[in-house]
């Protein structure tokens, strides 16, 4: 019997393979504390998650509890204030009663329920139900995509400064932060002759 990988470490691993190639600040990409802020995980798990360390498991009815606390913590209502239980339940379709249930830990929501509370507070669907990993490797992707935007963009910017019709790659792209900093010595030298 094969133990499964935790969802989290096949995107670590493609974002610390691009941390190294495009010469990234790999402490400041996989900073705990915004990845916290995205997944309502405590810092030390999402440390625990980056070093390939176990993350804490807690029963499902007492992750929900804690995540909607971080969110009545940390996602505010547009005048600033904290949502009060009125509003959650409002939102969520619930007695007010209920939401003090769920934030005991003595309740716990159905998918569609937790949707719409995810919904109030304008986070990602599974914000509340994700498994601690499942949650780092959400946060993880969006940092993945959002690094990879950031080097096509300056693919974009040398292919205007440079006036190029196009840029081919044949081999390895990982060769691409060299190849622009070969260019950019090039400019230089043009410049100072």
């Amino acid at each position: 019997m094969t133990e499964e990988v935790e969802p989290h470490l096949r995107t670590l691993e493609l974002l610390e393979k691009l941390i190294q190639e495009a010469e990234l600040d790999g402490v400041k990409v996989l900073d705990p504390a915004p990845l916290s802020m995205s997944t309502g995980l405590s810092v030390a798990a999402v440390g625990a998650g980056l070093r390939r360390r176990p993350m804490p498991q807690t029963p499902f009815h007492e992750q929900v509890a804690e995540r909607l606390a971080f969110l009545r913590e940390t996602r505010r209502r547009p005048d600033g204030g904290k949502y009060t239980q009125g509003e959650i339940a409002e939102g969520a379709d619930v007695t007010p009663q209920w939401v003090g249930e769920l934030l005991k830990g003595r309740k716990q929501p159905s998918l569609e329920l937790a949707a719409r509370i995810e919904d109030l507070f304008k986070v990602p669907r599974g914000f509340l139900t994700a498994t601690p990993s499942q949650a780092l490797n959400r946060a993880l992707e969006e940092r993945l995509a959002h690094e990879q935007a950031q080097q096509l963009a300056g693919l974009r910017e040398m292919k205007e400064k440079f006036q190029l019709r196009s840029v081919a790659f044949r081999g390895a792209p990982e060769k691409l932060a060299q190849m622009m900093d070969l260019l950019t010595e090039i400019v230089d030298e043009q410049r100072t002759s």
